[in-house]
């Protein structure tokens, strides 16, 4: 059922949205993760979701989603983008929508391409700010009729460094599920140690993301070796898969670190949360970063680099603490974090109730749909660019 119009004057439900999302692909990470959550909940509210993109890594998140996926080449060469938007224009001709939601910046230029015959409004999400901005991809880069991003972080930085006028951006920050991710008790927490076989007396650290660019994740390997007088009893958890995940376990075993270091590949992440004493995060960039909302949620604090969601998540020393993005900083930092855990536990029980607070999915999604629909009503004054050289 589509979801009821905020206006008490309206007579009928408004009418169900009709999206078209554009992704390079169904690759493993957060991106894939934003855009398959958001389908399936605006699915169940009713609405037409189709997501167009290339099969990747994590395509087994919509094998069995109940809305269509349209396989086109969006991450090839211009000819293959030109190929991509002739069959999505097609595709329309037969399925009208009301909005393009793009996700990297060739499915941008894709989108202008179909806006030529099909003049519905393009909402580019910006998952990771500070992207390179060179000449050659300035002149690629398109960020839409309009800009979605999650921190204040990225909007400061669309409008200081690419130039987005600050009247063509809306921040929807990311959000969990607290019922997916609840608050750890005592009971659940010695349960999720001993199922990893990690005792009461270790110092826990998580990492859960992506082992490749730009996650900087061998820090955590680093953090490991460089802490083994101050912290002889930490454990380093990592979750996760991608092109480093090979070269880590190398390193794992060239460095003798088998004691201190967990390499779990992909899985639910619900009990390595539940097993840690804190989170860390030592990105070189991020767009916000689900997994700490998420950890947070559990009830463990968070150490991250001072990249975008930041400010959202972080109240120092409260909910957790920020770091440069600096591999010595960040290991100093962590060995200081990790050392108290008194103040671990502190900051874990404010850190539950910060995200629950003010960052929650249905927020997310409620907020995202009141985006849509402003955009949509603005259809008729979106600006048919002629598209950049594909």
């Amino acid at each position: 059922m589509a979801e009821q119009t905020n206006n008490p004057a309206a007579a009928t439900p408004a009418r169900p949205l009709r999206i078209l999302h554009l992704t390079a692909g169904s690759d493993a990470g957060g991106l894939s993760r934003y855009v398959f959550d958001l389908s399936m909940a605006m699915h169940a509210k009713g609405h037409d979701v189709t997501v167009a993109g290339q099969r990747g890594a994590w395509h087994w998140l919509f094998d069995s989603a109940p809305f269509p996926w349209i396989e086109v080449p969006l991450k090839g060469s211009a000819f293959a983008l030109r190929k991509a938007a002739d069959r999505l224009k097609t595709h329309l001709d037969a399925h009208p929508v009301d909005l393009l939601h793009v996700h990297y910046r060739r499915c941008a230029l894709v989108a202008r391409r179909i806006q030529q015959t099909h003049p519905v409004p393009m909402l580019y999400t910006l998952h990771l700010s500070n992207i390179s901005l060179s000449w050659f991809r300035r002149r690629l880069t398109d960020f839409g009729d309009h800009t979605h991003v999650a921190s204040d972080e990225a909007r400061k930085w669309l409008i200081h460094s690419a130039g987005v006028p600050q009247e063509q951006i809306s921040m929807v920050p990311h959000g969990i599920d607290p019922l997916r991710f609840p608050q750890a008790d005592d009971a659940a927490r010695a349960a999720a140690r001993a199922e990893l076989g990690l005792s009461p007396t270790d110092v826990v650290a998580a990492y859960v993301g992506r082992m490749d660019v730009p996650k900087n994740e061998t820090w955590m390997i680093d953090l490991a070796a460089a802490s083994r007088d101050r912290l002889p009893n930490l454990k380093v958890i990592m979750v996760g898969e991608g092109p480093h995940e090979n070269m880590l376990r190398r390193r794992v075993r060239r460095q003798n670190l088998g004691d201190r270091v967990l390499l779990l590949g992909h899985r639910d992440p619900l009990h390595i949360y539940y097993a840690a004493d804190a989170f860390l995060l030592p990105s070189a960039r991020e767009g916000f970063s689900l997994v700490c909302a998420e950890a947070m949620s559990t009830g463990i604090p968070v150490l991250r680099t001072n990249t975008a969601g930041t400010g959202e998540l972080i109240i120092e020393n409260a909910t957790g603490k920020s770091v440069p993005i600096d591999r010595k900083a960040f290991i100093a930092g962590a060995m200081d974090f990790l050392s108290d855990s008194a103040n671990l536990k502190r900051m874990g029980r404010l850190a539950a109730h910060h995200v629950k607070e003010h960052f929650t999915f249905d927020r997310q999604l409620h907020d995202t749909i009141d985006l849509y629909r402003s955009l949509i009503r603005l259809t008729s004054a979106v600006p048919l660019n002629p598209p950049p050289p594909l």
